[in-house]
């Protein structure tokens, strides 16, 4: 089994990896939905936002405010570390767990020896998720152009998607770490063509036939 991390900023084009490698037949652990999972009425976690953050971000079915308390912390990064010291600890340990049981089960049967699985976390790096894969894709964009993407499909303000830019690593410090960066400024067409190239060492790594 080998276990390739897929991150990079807001509006770089994590979306299009993702679809892609899910379309070889990886197996897809997306942080973000892991997130919200472990966000359930009466989680753990949850309880330990609502108390760090307020009661006005428990909606009236128990549920969290998520835009809300995005709104609440992204206005000052104080609250984002915050925020991200009670949740990345959660879901990386649930992310180390899941993969313990995939490859549990590889191990179990030798048809699935060559499995790939993608954990797909923008905060990868930052949350000490390096140590969980064994290769690092980094996407990446003109920053102009994830800034248009952002505002295009979360309806915010170009101050506010840059506000949120600028609470995660640089692209530049993310390549660094990486073992293969794909941009997206191009267009899909051109960055599935360098996504091809990723599959195939991917498939190499693996021992897929």
């Amino acid at each position: 089994m080998v276990v390739i991390g897929i991150t990079g900023g807001i509006g770089s084009g994590k979306g299009l990896a993702t679809e892609f490698f899910r379309s070889r037949g990886a197996v897809i652990l997306d942080a973000d939905e892991v997130s919200r999972e472990l966000a359930a009425p009466g989680s753990p976690m949850l309880q330990e936002i609502v108390a760090a953050f307020g009661q006005q971000f428990l909606r009236a079915d128990g549920t969290l405010d998520r835009r809300g308390l995005a709104e609440h912390v992204f206005a000052d990064p104080a609250r984002v570390a915050h925020l991200n010291a009670i949740t990345h600890p959660h879901i990386m340990a649930e992310i180390r767990r899941r993969l313990d049981q995939l490859r549990a089960s590889c191990a179990s049967d030798p048809a699935r020896a060559g499995t790939v699985v993608c954990v797909v976390a923008p905060l990868l790096l930052e949350a000490g998720g390096r140590s969980a894969v064994d290769r690092v894709l980094v996407m990446t964009a003109f920053e102009p152009e994830r800034v248009r993407r952002v505002m295009e499909r979360d309806g915010l303000g170009e101050e506010a998607v840059r506000q949120r830019m600028s609470l995660q690593m640089p692209a530049q410090e993310q390549v660094k770490q990486a073992d293969w960066a794909v941009d997206t400024t191009e267009g899909r067409e051109a960055a599935r063509r360098r996504l091809e190239e990723v599959w195939g060492e991917v498939v190499s790594a693996a021992g897929m036939p």
